[in-house]
């Protein structure tokens, strides 16, 4: 049980997870709550802000009656059609159950339990959107809403029948070994390997209603530099000669001491007559110096930190997929978990490791911090804020970790930062990222006196959707297929770096472009595709064009089929060479060409992804964060996205290394 001291009467965790007498639900999660199931647990949360509604006059008891029954209606959510069956009785909504779904799991799981059972309490369409879940929660009233109609009932008079609460002004106290604001890749990590390796007590705060941010909506790819050789691709000629122009490069990136480790590291692999990708730590840093990641020597550090991760996932049991080449990292040394989508099974695998373990991990969900609290020159906690308003202030003996991600969610901040982008000052700008991402943590180092670095240096994703800016709805090989614009012509090389590619894209009309692909390529496995999104949905939303010609495909495009098919047949001509005079692309496999029926084209455009720069942190050490003269702020801990040159998936590697400085 949590120790709590509050200013007003605290009511016990059992009364605020289940509503229990007169307590007033706060926005918090018990350990063994969460561990039965971090959904189920968010949902009460959630539900708890919602349910202190109070509902006025029922629609259906105001206008008549309903007619009694159970209807089925429509909202469109984020990646399909979500469906919902209402049941009525002649005086009120008796259930709303959803019965088909293609939500993102996690970030979903709240808006769908919560919200149906808000509407049934409450006999009201006007309920909240849950943070993080908005699509999702207004999809679901979009559903109800047609219900209501075909029963009869008055659709207006739902909406508008309850009054929010007052927000709590209730002040809770906690206190922790370690609090970390962000419970996202790098944040969960911690989390788990502090109370692995001796912490008693672990407070995570979390902006949304979910756990794992990012990497939700991401592909899920973590670099594995020791796999082993049957997770491996062969070593191609590309591969070969990619790998010779990389160390001919070495001398001007990186020291003395490593060039020889590197070189003397692929004479071994040669002599063992290996047909598999060769890599390594070194040349996993080397070749994001090469691509203007950051500085080798922090590259090293990040690298060899991503290295100890998968060797601790590796003997904890984790499964990963065969290594694969991503969009603006063609080297396969990408993977992602056996189970789940994107990066759902990190999450599961985190939950699973926390619940066996019986971990004191306790995440406050739908609470963001938005204060640190300091005791002279040290950073000793945070402020942060529930969904009903209840403050709670949180202190940690090994102080605050910063872990709320970048801000590519926050246009605002990018605009304020930018110097390389040609944004038009009325221009939306998209991203990839999940709800929440918009710079907190940044902004609260900077209140103490923290430094940052590159915070002009934005990476778009090239391959977002045109529609929700994801990647999930992709259909192609990032790798393999070729683009085009609405022309019909590829206008760039496929595998270059992801800022090159946006510019390229930029310059495009209307700024998008068509990743083409055939049944080789497609990475479609039965109805879905490789992040499970359901093909004919995709089809049927225009986010996917499918035909058995090239030329029927042009039409769908909308580009001419003369133009397209000749830009098709000389694509595949240089795909079949490995030579490409029209753009300089280098890295083609045997399945590169587009010639087997059914053929897809997927629209795609640019959507900000990742903001490289942020706080300085003594990153070789603890992670703390540094000031303007280079002092360290005691107490004051960053890692991942918030923090300079930190990015993706790997990012659970810095999570894992200050677990091991502040616990280890």
């Amino acid at each position: 049980m949590r120790e709590e001291k509050t200013t007003a009467s605290a009511p016990s965790t059992a009364a605020r997870l289940t509503g229990e007498g007169n307590a007033l639900p706060k926005a918090d999660i018990s350990r063994r709550s969460f561990l039965a199931g971090a959904a189920i647990a968010g949902v009460n949360i959630a539900l708890f802000g919602l349910a202190g509604c109070a509902p006025k006059a029922s629609a259906g008891s105001e206008n008549g009656q309903f007619k009694a029954g159970t209807y089925t209606g429509v909202g469109q959510g984020k990646f399909a059609p979500i469906t919902v069956e209402v049941a009525f009785s002649e005086t009120s909504i008796e259930s709303v159950t959803v019965v088909d779904h293609e939500e993102t799991k996690y970030i979903s799981d709240t808006a769908l339990e919560t919200v149906p059972a808000a509407i049934v309490e409450h006999q009201s369409l006007g309920v909240d959107a849950i943070a993080g879940a908005t699509l999702t929660s207004t999809a679901i009233v979009a559903a109800c809403e047609e219900c209501v109609k075909q029963a009869g009932g008055s659709a207006s008079k739902l909406k508008g029948n309850y009054e929010k609460p007052a927000p709590s002004t209730e002040v809770i106290e906690l206190e922790a070994d370690v609090v970390i604001v962000g419970a996202g890749a790098s944040g969960t990590v911690a989390a788990v390997n502090a109370a692995r390796l001796g912490a008693s007590k672990v407070i995570v705060l979390e902006k949304s209603c979910n756990v794992g941010g990012n990497a939700l909506v991401s592909g899920g790819y973590l670099e594995y530099v020791f796999a082993p050789d049957d997770l491996r691709e062969d070593m191609t000629d590309n591969f070969t000669a990619e790998l010779e122009a990389n160390l001919a490069a070495a001398p001007e990136i990186m020291p003395a001491a490593d060039l020889a480790k590197l070189t003397a590291d692929v004479e071994a692999w040669r002599a063992t007559g290996s047909t598999k990708v060769f890599d390594s730590v070194e040349l996993h840093a080397l070749q994001y110096a090469l691509q203007g990641e950051g500085a080798y020597a922090d590259m090293i550090i990040s690298c060899q930190h991503i290295a100890e991760l998968d060797e601790w996932l590796e003997t904890s049991g984790f499964d990963f997929k065969p290594l694969v080449g991503i969009v603006g990292y063609s080297w396969p040394r990408w993977t992602s978990s056996v189970n789940g989508t994107c990066g759902q099974g990190y999450f599961e695998f985190y939950t699973d490791m926390i619940e066996q373990n019986d971990y004191p991990v306790e995440i406050y969900l739908n609470t963001p911090a938005h204060e640190l609290i300091s005791e002279g020159a040290q950073v000793t906690g945070v402020v942060a804020q529930g969904a009903d308003g209840t403050t709670y202030r949180v202190t940690g003996a090994k102080g605050v970790i910063l872990a709320t991600g970048g801000f590519s969610g926050n246009p605002d901040m990018l605009r304020e930062y930018n110097t390389q982008w040609d944004w038009d000052p009325k221009q939306i700008i998209p991203t990839t990222n999940a709800f929440g991402h918009t710079g907190d943590g940044i902004t609260m180092a900077l209140s103490v006196g923290a430094a940052t670095a590159a915070m002009d240096t934005q990476m778009p994703f090239p391959f977002a959707d045109c529609k929700n800016s994801t990647d999930e709805t992709t259909v192609g090989d990032d790798i393999d297929c070729p683009i085009v614009n609405k022309e019909g012509k590829r206008f760039m090389n496929e595998v270059l770096d992801r800022f090159t590619m946006t510019e390229h894209i930029m310059a495009q009309p209307d700024q998008m472009m068509f990743m083409i692909s055939d049944k080789d390529t497609c990475w479609i496995d039965g109805e879905v595709n490789r992040y499970g999104r359901n093909v004919e949905n995709l089809i049927n939303q225009g986010q996917l064009y499918r035909a058995d010609t090239l030329e029927e495909l042009a039409g769908l495009m909308g580009c001419d089929p003369t133009t397209f098919t000749a830009e098709i047949e000389r694509y595949n001509e240089i795909a079949r060479s490995g030579e490409d005079p029209d753009f300089g692309r280098t890295n083609f496999t045997e399945h590169s060409p587009i010639e087997n029926p059914p053929f897809y084209a997927s629209p795609r455009t640019w959507a900000m992804h990742i903001t490289v720069g942020g706080v300085l942190v003594d990153s070789g050490y603890d992670y703390t964060v540094l000031d303007e003269d280079g002092n360290r702020i005691e107490g004051l801990h960053a890692i991942g996205e918030t923090t300079l040159g930190s990015c993706g998936i790997g990012v659970q590697g810095e999570g894992y290394a200050i677990a091991q400085a502040l616990f280890g």
